[in-house]
């Protein structure tokens, strides 16, 4: 089947897995000491993948279909759910506006490289929301609840089904958490969280070509992102030191994307 299907017939995620959108709301994002410890190996296992990617990517090794990739062939959505999330992407900071439409781009990207079927609708809408939550960090509260929130808002306000509406929630929600699969946590939660990487840390940049890596860059410009993602990862830990950021944080994730193969 096609990646731009609009919708995918796969079973929805069980939202109380770990990182789940009922899951988010019974924590508040707040890990367990199991759920700590199999996110820790997810994480290792994540380290790994990342280093051997990068060798990938310094010996300029692309996966089949990546450089047919076309851009131009992403356009955003004609519907009204897509006008709400665009406005109130644009109620975020500047940095994290470009990071929601380069992770719309680059996830895109992947699923395409991948060829997995995508709801094209709800992953522009995701794309552009899933961080929403994050530059006001609540004490205890996971940031993907308010990025959540907003979602479901902006589905209300256009009339999404409530179905539809939840499941993106759910990927938005369950987008931080490392060792996600698509088996598991379906293609919207995990293209968020891949193509979102792309750009925080470079993780999967080996699997898109560095053309369309440069037009992403040229449309949607990095400025000072390295900076202004680490002061945010840095303070959502510090709103909830037993979530997912705390996690990470505390596993290097502000080197990772000081390290990512961008200049900004």
């Amino acid at each position: 089947m096609s990646p731009d299907s609009h919708r995918s017939g796969a079973a929805a995620p069980d939202p109380q897995r770990l990182g789940g959108l009922a899951w988010a709301r019974r924590s508040g994002g707040r890990l367990t000491s199991s759920e700590r410890r199999r996110l820790l190996a997810a994480i290792a296992l994540g380290q790994w993948e990342n280093a051997l990617g990068r060798a990938k990517l310094a010996l300029g090794r692309l996966p089949a279909g990546a450089a047919a990739v076309d851009l131009s062939t992403f356009q955003a959505p004609d519907s009204s759910f897509a006008r709400e999330a665009e406005r109130a992407c644009a109620e975020q900071p500047a940095a994290i506006v470009g990071h929601s439409y380069r992770t719309w781009l680059f996830g895109r990207a992947l699923a395409q490289v991948d060829r997995s079927e995508l709801d094209v609708e709800l992953f522009y809408c995701g794309a552009l929301l899933h961080d929403h939550g994050i530059a006001q960090p609540t004490p205890e509260r996971d940031f993907t609840l308010a990025s959540a929130e907003r979602t479901l808002s902006c589905a209300d306000a256009a009339n999404v089904p409530g179905e539809r509406a939840e499941a993106l929630a759910d990927a938005i929600c369950v987008h931080t958490t490392p060792g996600v699969s698509l088996e598991q946590d379906g293609a919207l939660g995990c293209y968020l969280q891949w193509g979102a990487m792309v750009d925080g840390a470079g993780l999967r940049a080996w699997d898109v070509a560095p053309s369309n890596i440069e037009e992403v860059l040229r449309r949607y410009p990095r400025g000072d992102f390295k900076r202004e993602l680490v002061e945010l990862i840095r303070a959502e830990a510090a709103a909830v030191p037993k979530g997912r950021f705390g996690l990470l944080v505390r596993c290097g994730l502000p080197l990772a994307v000081r390290m990512a193969p961008f200049e900004g």
